[in-house]
């Protein structure tokens, strides 16, 4: 199975933006697709969105994947991986997750895991604010990330969205970068290329 392993600070997109692409995948090739989503609280809201459009989602509740939910992800991406064996699964981890951290781990002890790919949803309309008050979070995300994708780009100015291009690539210049507003859909041959990554 491909992995999906989705980051981001809280509020940058990220739900809405696997809801695009699970749909999309599922709707084209009939591919399977399970989410894990990972929520600090006990209450899964986003997760009542996605089982609605017939998406099967797994929940980890009271802490972070990347931290004390470790073992919890491990052991459920194995017994997906045994029981299951989706064409797709789809992590979202909290917007306080450092995915260094998560993919060293499914490395090393995950099963079934045909390669790991990191996505990470940079929030535009917050980029400069989210910087200067926790810069360690928001670098980590994204020096992590394979792609980088710029998010809610209608709710700011051109100057700013070359500044933040500019941020994220002097953090990750490997990474490939694309500029969007989910909200607002996503074009599809963006989605065609992330499901094409492998």
């Amino acid at each position: 199975m491909k992995l999906l392993l989705i980051g981001g600070f809280l509020g940058s997109g990220k739900t809405t933006f696997i809801r695009h692409l699970a749909k999309y995948l599922v709707g084209n090739g009939e591919q399977q697709v399970v989410i894990i989503e990972n929520e600090v609280g006990e209450v899964g809201i986003d997760d009542q969105f996605l089982s609605k459009e017939g998406l099967l989602v797994k929940e980890l509740f009271g802490g972070c994947i990347c931290c004390q939910l470790t073992g919890d992800l491990t052991l459920t991406v194995n017994k997906l991986a045994e029981q299951i064996n989706p064409d797709w699964l789809i992590v979202e981890t909290t917007g306080v997750a450092k995915p260094d951290a998560i993919i060293s781990t499914l490395t090393k002890y995950g099963k079934g895991i045909q390669n790991i790919y990191t996505l990470i949803l940079a929030d535009a309309s917050r980029w400069f604010e989210l910087n200067e008050i926790i810069p360690e979070l928001i670098q980590s995300q994204i020096k992590t990330g394979d792609l980088i994708l710029v998010n809610k780009i209608d709710e700011v100015s051109s100057q700013e969205i070359d500044n933040i291009i500019s941020g994220v690539k002097d953090l990750n210049s490997p990474a490939e970068l694309i500029t969007l507003s989910a909200l607002n859909g996503i074009e599809e041959s963006i989605l065609w290329r992330i499901s094409n990554y492998a």
